[in-house]
């Protein structure tokens, strides 16, 4: 063997190449031979040296994190095509150079791995398979949930291609690393390096074409995989599923045993992927248009707020706060992004408030009151066509509302309130007493902390009261790091 080459699986990192005679350093560090700019490498992190014979080994040089081949931990071992190796968290998959002598190898890889398979003539039309990709068709055209759609495809592949084992790959935008998002069965596998042929994962992404393997005995590069030999796998597919910038993941299929995919299996294996692919390209481009919206909205708010320098950065702060109460209360992370997301459009509706009422230095009268109340609905109107906000009105309508009903715009009470506009309400009033007016000056955090309390029960849900008395010091910590104090 005269050589071999370390390809990384983001793509934006360098490959490692090694020759006869040669000796490498991977790691962080600008004197390293072959630098890798990724947090989880050590400055020097390993060693990768071919002797004169071509025999290549890797040797961990005290990293921090670690090197892995094939998912064992190791500090020095040999490394063959095929192997899938880990410098902390980067992977990278090996592969023979172009020049490699195929004596040493074994069979070639085009002896085994098969691009496009021709089937003999016109496929096999299946009733099924059809009915299938039409049924997914009309879900792509209406789906609200992506992680549930992705699972229905594969679930619908798996009844046609009868695979052992299967998975829908994503590959992070920013790092190319690919991560398993449906999986049968469930929980078989929870990363690429688990599989039976990453590599073949790789070529198919590499070519943009279907890659089918036969029969993996026959494949050099695969025989000394441990997950292969371990679950006695006999044949590959994977399909890229490409987008129009480029491949975003891969549809790959495995059987174990003796039997193999037949070859019409790979015109239904394109089809579904391909279903794959729209809806996640779909799902990206409406996800980038709700992050851009969602951004353009919380930037309206910070200016809405930036009308008046006593109240700048008041949406920012209700935010926190009602955030650290929500954490205490055991609140799930999707969760907390739909309070994040009301906190910060809480106030919105103060667009339509009038700059003479809004920024009165001095009492208001009834006609202004009843003005400056309207911010609420006026909010709730602002937003409530946006489908991703919907779960955050509640809080963005009720955050005025009071445990006794005395509160506005709907005179609410009790546990008609919903959740978050209760917690939210008790961060609200913080801010505003520890916020100085031109009217009158913040009032000391102590005392602030006091009329909460004092107000349980009338103006606040007793348990919200609780919950703060639980994370008090850090509340206060966080209101005197914004004060200054």
């Amino acid at each position: 063997m005269r050589g071999l080459r370390l390809e990384p699986v983001a793509s934006h990192l360098p490959a490692i190449d090694v020759r006869p005679g040669q000796s490498k350093t991977v790691g962080r560090a600008e004197h390293a031979d072959v630098r890798v700019d990724e947090p989880s490498l050590s400055r020097l992190h390993a060693r990768v040296s071919a002797d004169v014979t071509g025999v290549v080994t890797i040797n961990d040089l005290g990293s921090t994190n670690g090197v892995t081949v094939n998912g064992a931990a190791q500090t020095d071992a040999p490394l063959r095509p095929g192997d899938v190796v880990c410098f902390g968290e980067v992977e990278y998959i090996v592969n023979a150079t172009e020049d490699t002598d195929p004596v040493s190898l074994g069979p070639l890889p085009s002896q085994t791995i098969v691009r496009r398979v021709a089937v003999g003539g016109a496929p096999k039309v299946d009733r099924v398979a059809l009915e299938a990709l039409l049924t997914t068709s009309r879900e792509l055209m209406a789906f609200g949930d992506l992680p549930a759609l992705l699972e229905r495809i594969l679930e619908r592949f798996c009844t046609i291609a009868k695979p052992d084992r299967a998975a829908i790959l994503l590959a992070d935008s920013s790092t190319g690393a690919l991560t398993p998002r449906a999986v049968r069965p469930s929980g078989a596998y929870t990363s690429v390096s688990e599989f039976a042929s990453s590599t073949v994962v790789r070529q198919a992404l590499t070519s943009r074409d279907v890659f089918i393997i036969h029969d993996i005995s026959m494949d050099a590069r695969l025989q000394e995989a441990v997950s292969v030999m371990a679950a006695g796998v006999k044949s590959v597919i994977c399909v890229p599923l490409l987008g129009r910038a480029g491949p975003i993941g891969a549809l790959y299929a495995d059987r174990l045993g003796v039997e193999q995919f037949a070859p019409e299996i790979v015109e239904y294996a394109g089809a579904f992927a391909g279903h794959a692919a729209a809806a996640l390209e779909t799902a990206q481009l409406y996800d980038d248009r709700e992050c851009y919206f969602r951004a353009t909205l919380e930037a309206f708010a910070k200016a809405i707020d930036a009308r008046d320098h006593y109240t700048a950065g008041h949406s920012e702060r209700v935010t926190a706060y009602t955030l650290i109460l929500a954490r205490a209360k055991g609140t799930s992370p999707d969760e907390l992004e739909i309070i994040r997301r009301g906190g910060m459009l809480h106030d919105i509706g103060k667009v339509g408030v009038p700059d003479a009422v809004l920024l009165k230095a001095g009492p208001l009268d009834p006609a202004e009151r009843a003005a400056i109340e309207a911010h609420a609905t006026i909010g709730h109107r602002m937003l409530e066509s946006l489908p991703f906000l919907e779960r955050s009105l509640p809080a963005v309508r009720g955050h005025h509302e009071r445990w006794d009903g005395k509160g506005y715009p709907d005179q609410l009470a009790g546990t008609d309130i919903h959740p978050h506009a209760r917690l939210m309400g008790v961060a609200d009033s913080l801010d505003a007493m520890t916020s100085g007016r031109p009217y009158r000056q913040a009032l000391p955090i102590v005392e602030a902390v006091r009329r909460l309390r004092a107000d349980s029960g009338r103006q606040f849900d007793p348990a919200a009261i609780e919950l703060f008395d639980s994370v008090e010091a850090d509340v206060v910590t966080l209101v005197k790091s914004r004060r200054g104090d």
